[in-house]
């Protein structure tokens, strides 16, 4: 895998992963992290991640409804060392960027104006492969179980079989 600028922060997916349908539901909740955090996302499908890579943990679904094996270790393992495991949002927190209209259910953040910004118009969300902030030309690019934020021409020189 190519070098990115900009991996911390980056997160990890956990959920359930025994069906198809776990798993294609998983790595749907992975874009939407990547996409609403600004942040390479991976989604876990077995244990072969050091949470200690990732910044924090999202978990499709509440930790106390787990019944995989491979979700419940990674868990854990994050609990046990410090990493914050975040369960979704209900959905009476959810709502939408005030300044380009981007839905956010995964973390919705208000500003202390009570502007409600996503993680773009809060300039915290960046090109994995240069570093510069997001734009209107940033994709999510999915390369293995990652979806990665980079501008569309940084994509298309460094990644072109993926986009």
């Amino acid at each position: 895998m190519a070098r990115f600028a900009n991996l911390t922060p980056s997160f990890l997916v956990v959920g359930p992963v025994e069906t198809d349908d776990n798993r294609d539901n998983l790595r749907g909740y992975a874009l939407d992290v990547s996409q609403q955090m600004g942040h390479p996302t991976t989604y876990a499908t077995h244990t072969d991640y050091s949470v200690t890579d990732f910044a924090a943990v999202f978990v499709l679904g509440s930790v106390t409804e787990l019944r995989d094996a491979s979700t419940l270790v990674l868990v854990g393992e994050a609990l046990a060392a410090g990493i914050p495991v975040l369960e979704p949002q209900g959905p009476q927190a959810a709502g939408r960027c005030d300044d380009c209209g981007q839905a956010q259910t995964i973390r919705t953040v208000t500003d202390e104006y009570g502007d409600t910004l996503c993680a773009t118009c809060r300039g915290e969300a960046a090109c994995a492969w240069c570093g510069e902030g997001a734009d209107e030309s940033t994709m999510l690019v999915e390369n293995g179980a990652t979806w990665i934020p980079a501008h569309s021409g940084c994509a298309r020189a460094v990644l072109p079989a993926l986009v």
